[in-house]
């Protein structure tokens, strides 16, 4: 099958893109510049932005699906920014898909689409958008999703699928941030200790997709739907970044900050922000303060999904990358 994929360069795109390679498709990327990376995957590359129509309508020509992965989760980016990168660009897939006549779109969106100020618990797709989103990432995220399953019809299959806080080799948004604290001694743990979250490796969230469009054709079980993605695995938060701690080299962390101290900090941390993604934000403030976790039984019966890592698997992997990074930065 021939796929326009956007967000190809990104964390979770390159993933994408060698999955749906190793499953057979001939892929078309939408960038804005020449990678090399993606270059010897040998991947074709097409020079656009996914805000202009003329360039969606021009690589989508001869497609027979578009994976839309691209897109904006800085939630300190602007209102204005993320509105063009997660709302203005799907209305470009959607009306390339009736242009051009693409039969298939896949769209990426995330788990924090419904998760609001509540705990969330073995939830599944039924779960309601929440009265209100904890940033506008979510917001516009939500309203992208809304379109495309609404878009659904006996010409045009459409599909969502929501990973929940992608994390692995390469991911920019959490880890470092993390590891940037804790060698500067300043890492602190806040919220409710024993808060559980089930967070998505990189390559489950790549393997769901190349399942998802295997399944995807007008009038599909999957056709019209969102599915939760993640690892199965629920663990405490604290589980979770103390794993992503020892990948690291670091020590468990236990020292604690009270919630007000930890939102006056997320708060200056927005006020005062120079551009850079600090790592205690609102956002991230509310996402490891509150249980977070899905039920999976949807996606594994009409996506035959099964997590291709363990959490344990993929910490090891992690563990492996990131040493891999010492040894380098210390050969003279």
């Amino acid at each position: 099958m021939q796929i326009l994929l956007t967000g190809a360069t990104g964390f979770l795109g390159q993933a994408v893109a060698t999955a749906l390679k190793e499953h057979g498709h001939r892929i078309r990327a939408l960038v804005r510049r020449e990678s090399r990376e993606l270059a010897a995957l040998g991947i074709e590359q097409r020079h656009g932005q996914i805000t202009a129509f003329e360039d969606v309508c021009a690589a989508a020509d001869g497609c027979e699906a578009i994976v839309h992965a691209a897109g904006c989760s800085n939630p300190l980016a602007s209102i204005e920014h993320l509105h063009d990168a997660n709302l203005r660009s799907t209305d470009c897939m959607l009306g390339a898909c009736e242009l051009v006549g693409v039969p298939r779109l896949l769209l990426t969106s995330c788990a924090n689409v419904v998760i609001g100020p509540a705990d969330i618990e073995n939830a599944d797709e039924r779960q309601p958008y929440p009265p209100q989103w904890s940033s506008a990432h979510a917001h516009t995220k939500a309203l992208a999703e809304q379109r495309v399953l609404a878009a659904n019809s006996e010409r045009l299959a459409t599909c969502v699928l929501r990973p929940h806080l992608l994390w692995g080799a390469g991911e920019s948004r959490l880890l470092p941030g993390l590891l940037d604290l804790a060698r500067r001694g300043k890492l602190r743990l806040f919220g409710e200790p024993d808060r559980k979250i089930d967070p998505c490796h990189i390559d489950n969230a790549a393997h769901a997709h190349a399942l998802a469009l295997a399944r995807l054709e007008p009038g599909a079980t999957i056709a019209g739907k969102a599915y939760f993605i993640s690892e199965g695995e629920p663990m405490t938060i604290e589980a979770f970044l103390n794993a992503l701690l020892r990948a690291g080299g670091f020590p468990p962390e236990q020292r604690r900050m009270n919630s007000l101290t930890a939102r006056a900090l997320a708060a200056a941390a927005r006020q005062d922000s120079d551009g850079s993604s600090p790592m205690l934000t609102s956002y991230l403030l509310d996402l490891f303060s509150h249980a977070s976790w899905f039920n999976l039984t949807a996606a594994k019966r009409d996506l035959g999904y099964t997590p291709k890592l363990s959490t344990a698997e993929g910490m090891s992997r992690l563990f492996t990358a990131l040493t891999r990074v010492r040894m380098q930065s210390r050969t003279p």
